[in-house]
């Protein structure tokens, strides 16, 4: 059988695969563990977003709350299948807000989201630990996008 698809749509129909299987293993580990599931799914996650960082630790040139929020719509957008799922709605030197207009994992269970979401919180939290990452707005909740929250940590004394 011959494969008439070009690459981009190849692409595309990949991704869409990973996801709904990723998307199985999660309501598998929830519907089987219960809120056991949700922390094995957060410290998967954690795990994974330990090693982007190590590797966006080589890319970056800087780790300021700009760049790191430039690799993170850069990790959306690939993710997304080039869509540009994503924009910068808030812009600023101790805050930045990423609206993502869809979800590719097609989220239903807000606590499912925050736990797959340990992932982008901890390149962002690991590359500059003055930041702090926190889900907003969510697509799962109720909202109509969601809102990837970036902010400096504000100074202790």
């Amino acid at each position: 059988m011959q494969d008439d698809r070009n690459l981009e749509s190849t692409y595309h129909s990949a991704v869409s695969g990973l996801y709904a299987r990723i998307r199985s293993y999660y309501d598998y580990l929830t519907r089987k563990y219960g809120d056991e599931g949700i922390t094995m799914i957060s410290e998967m996650s954690r795990e994974y977003g330990t090693s982007i960082a190590a590797r966006a630790k080589k890319k970056l040139d800087n780790n300021d709350i700009i760049s790191i929020a430039q690799y993170l719509i850069r990790i959306f957008n690939t993710v997304g299948w080039g869509r540009n799922l994503t924009e910068l709605i808030e812009s600023g030197p101790d805050k930045i807000v990423i609206k993502a207009n869809e979800c590719p994992l097609h989220f239903d269970n807000p606590a499912m989201c925050v736990a797959h979401t340990t992932m982008e919180k901890t390149v962002v939290e690991t590359l500059n630990p003055e930041l702090t990452y926190i889900i907003g707005k969510s697509i799962p909740a109720g909202d109509k996008f969601c809102e990837h929250i970036i902010t400096v940590n504000p100074v202790r004394k």
